[in-house]
């Protein structure tokens, strides 16, 4: 019973949430916002209010709760006047009401809400209670916020801010580190819009969480039990002893790769027509972008106008490699490194280490993409896009796109003019993405080296997978397949959907939806043409390649008390 009477608790509470979200939205936002969306975000407050008003009647005991009912009730008055006044006169104006009525309207909602603040915390903490919907609302919140402010006038270009479908692609894209974007980033943004953009990048990239927890630790030199758990879920760690120095060490680490990369993309762009601020910018956001696999560029060809620039298409490489080696590696490969360099050039005897398997396989099969993606693309275009380029600017372009499809984002090719085999390619390696607990997306380059090793052991009649002489064990097999199912799933049915709204060939709507779940940014110029419909499906598939299948599966679990218990074995006929 007490299970049951929590869960009627919360109820009112998801209600609360809902209506303060949408109300502290609706303040904002009044003025400017599209007269449907108006409306529909009023239909959508005032249905809340009438289900709140609904729960709370039947408490109508006490004084306060009879006046709380009271609120509710001029509050959903003054939306249903609303509603009704702008749909009988068919006005094309946002706001029917005066403005003050309407200010003193969303006030009521917000006093409201606030009265029941209590319940809205418990709410928050029973989401937030496991690590993986944790994750999730911070990526929600992250990107909520990031669409509020490139609505305001002052990220726009030309003093107005982007729309609403078109801010909340754009702050999905950069939250996510996509790259897929609506409108032209050098032309549509302001000098705060492109800040507003990098701190987005930034903020996915290195995690929300991770840096919301080095701000802690900073301050508070501790960490709770609760962060230590989500912080050793967000970076898959199982001694929860050394969190804090691996946090110093990720923050570390991303800070100096982008640092030295801004100042060599800095030497470069300085040589050009940008004064010497604006490439000093121009440096640190390509920088940023490149690190964080995000794939944003000030440029409106992306970096095409480089293509021929060694140093830029170099460091651009070198940075979006790192960055999808994740930060696990990373820090393996510098103790592996320290290791060695004590023992040969300081002299000194520390006990000797081995690389991890996990930063064998991620090394492996990074390596071994680049290659294969370098030679596939070079011998399918080099007749074709590459023809105009010299042959050294030809292996040079294979290889940056070959890097790029690590979901990356940039290119230095013209994506419209490529066959439809090349594309094909390119679908396969953005599927694939880089490694696990990266920036990258896609199902990983461990999951995919897992599921190789199971195929294997098949084909062998093995019973146990094996990879680099290591056990596999059964439950890391089930999930690398669950990732590969999810994938698949997610990709099929966005391209199914995607089919439905827009016109135009299978193979540019496979492109675009596989470029979104990998989280790459690559498009072969569809995504500014896209429907509203599209836009969202495309939304959907960013945020779901950017917190992963594994994450968005164990936030929707509900827990559970464990049933031991067996069912008769039952054969099933497969193959």
């Amino acid at each position: 019973m007490k299970g049951r009477d929590r869960e009627a608790a919360s109820n009112p509470a998801r209600l609360v949430a809902v209506a303060l979200a949408l109300s502290v939205f609706s303040l904002l936002s009044e003025g400017f916002l599209p007269l449907p969306v108006g409306r529909g975000l009023d239909a959508g407050i005032a249905l809340l209010l009438a289900a709140e008003l609904v729960v709370m009647s039947r408490r109508c005991r006490r004084r306060q709760t009879l006046l709380r009912c009271l609120v509710l009730a001029a509050c959903l008055g003054l939306f249903c006047c609303d509603l009704y006044l702008g749909l009988a006169r068919g006005s094309t104006i946002y706001s029917r009401l005066p403005l003050k009525l309407v200010v003193l309207r969303n006030s009521y909602v917000l006093l409201a809400v606030f009265a029941r603040l209590r319940r809205f915390t418990l709410f928050v903490r029973s989401f937030t209670a496991q690590p993986a919907r944790t994750v999730m609302f911070s990526f929600m919140l992250a990107i909520l916020t990031g669409t509020l402010v490139l609505m305001l006038p002052f990220t726009g270009s030309a003093g107005r801010g982007l729309g609403l479908i078109d801010s909340l692609f754009t702050a999905t894209s950069a939250v996510c580190v996509t790259g897929l974007i609506v409108v032209d980033t050098a032309s549509a943004f302001s000098v705060w819009g492109r800040l507003v953009l990098l701190l987005l990048i930034q903020a996915g990239g290195l995690g929300i969480m991770i840096m919301s927890f080095f701000v802690i630790f900073t301050v508070r030199r501790s960490l709770s039990l609760e962060d230590k758990l989500l912080i050793a879920y967000m970076l898959s760690e199982s001694d929860m002893r050394s969190l804090g120095r691996s946090i110093r060490r990720i923050i570390v680490i991303t800070l100096a790769c982008e640092a030295a990369g801004a100042l060599l993309l800095f030497a470069a762009f300085s040589r050009g027509p940008l004064p010497p601020a604006a490439a000093a910018f121009t440096s640190v956001f390509h920088a940023v972008s490149a690190f964080c696999n995000a794939g944003f560029s000030l440029f409106s060809d992306s970096l095409a106008s480089f293509s021929g620039s060694v140093p830029v298409n170099m460091v651009i490489c070198l940075l979006i490699i790192t960055g999808g080696l994740s930060f696990v590696v990373l820090m393996d490969l510098g103790g592996y490194t320290g290791n060695r360099l004590a023992r040969k050039v300081l002299k000194r005897n520390p006990p000797a280490r081995s690389l991890a398997l996990n930063t064998r396989v991620v090394l492996i099969g990074t390596f071994s993409l680049l290659l294969a993606g370098t030679i596939l693309v070079y011998a399918l275009e080099h007749r074709n896009s590459l023809l105009a380029l010299s042959t050294g600017r030809q292996y040079l372009a294979a290889f940056f796109q070959s890097v790029t499809l690590r979901t990356a984002g940039f290119n230095t090719i013209d994506f419209s003019r490529l066959t439809t085999s090349t594309y094909l390619v390119m679908i396969v390696f953005m599927f694939i993405g880089g490694a696990s607990g990266s920036t990258a997306g896609g199902v990983k380059i461990n999951s995919l080296a897992v599921i190789l090793a199971y195929i294997r052991s098949i084909l062998r009649d093995r019973k146990q997978a094996s990879l680099l002489h290591y056990g596999l064990d059964k439950e890391m097999v089930l999930r690398a397949l669950l990732i590969l199912f999810f994938g698949i799933t997610a990709v099929s049915a966005g391209l199914f959907v995607l089919s439905l709204t827009e016109q135009a060939p299978l193979i540019y709507l496979a492109f675009e939806t596989v470029s979104a779940f990998g989280t790459v940014g690559l498009s072969s110029g569809l995504t500014a043409s896209l429907t509203q419909g599209g836009k969202c499906v495309i939304i959907v598939l960013m945020f779901i390649g950017r917190i992963g299948p594994l994450t968005m599966l164990a936030a929707a679990v509900r827990r559970r008390r464990r049933v031991q218990a067996e069912y008769p074995r039952g054969e099933i006929l497969i193959g």
